[in-house]
């Protein structure tokens, strides 16, 4: 019987090839002035599509990860197996997006976040909203954008995202060893 292969080499892998594009396709949406000065003037419905994208992607991410692990598993995957390997999947995407990403903002093009931020106050203004509330708005939203907390927080959604689509993949994705 062979050694089980490393659930790991496999999240590495579809981790990095997601983040890429993830990363990619994040700046590429700032680089064509996709996003908005002011962030209350956004399109809903192509959000919502972007959205529906991006799910669609994470789950065909997941599904490849999984069944390239089974078929370099005689064929077998657990279904924790599959939620550890969807788990991983997510961190290691979540961690080289944020980290593509942050370098593209914080060392590249560093407007986006200053336009997005008086873009917002200009229409709290227009809100008609006083400057003590004002102030206490761009306080929240500053530390939310801070490229610090963004870094985190993509990590975490990627990896709860890997366990949460993992969670319906490897259910449908595994395949159990026989007992005899």
């Amino acid at each position: 019987m062979e050694p089980t292969p490393s659930t790991a080499r496999v999240a590495l892998k579809w981790g990095l090839i997601s983040g890429i594009i993830s990363a990619a396709f994040s700046i590429g949406y700032q680089v064509l002035g996709f996003m908005p000065d002011d962030p209350t003037q956004a399109n809903m419905g192509w959000g919502m599509l972007v959205n529906l994208l991006q799910l669609a992607f994470a789950v065909l991410i997941l599904v490849l990860a999984t069944r390239e692990f089974r078929s370099q598993n005689d064929g077998f995957i657990s279904f924790g197996q599959g939620v550890g390997l969807s788990a991983l999947c997510g961190a290691v995407w979540g961690v080289t997006s944020a980290g593509l990403t942050l370098v593209y903002t914080q060392f590249i093009d560093n407007s986006a976040q200053e336009k997005m931020l008086s873009g917002l106050r200009n229409a709290y203004e227009e809100r008609g909203m006083s400057d003590e509330q004002i102030d206490v708005a761009m306080k929240a939203v500053t530390f939310m954008t801070n490229p610090g907390v963004g870094f985190v927080m993509t990590i975490l959604v990627g990896a709860l995202t890997g366990v949460l689509l993992g969670l319906i993949v490897a259910a449908v994705v595994k395949k159990d060893r026989p007992v005899f």
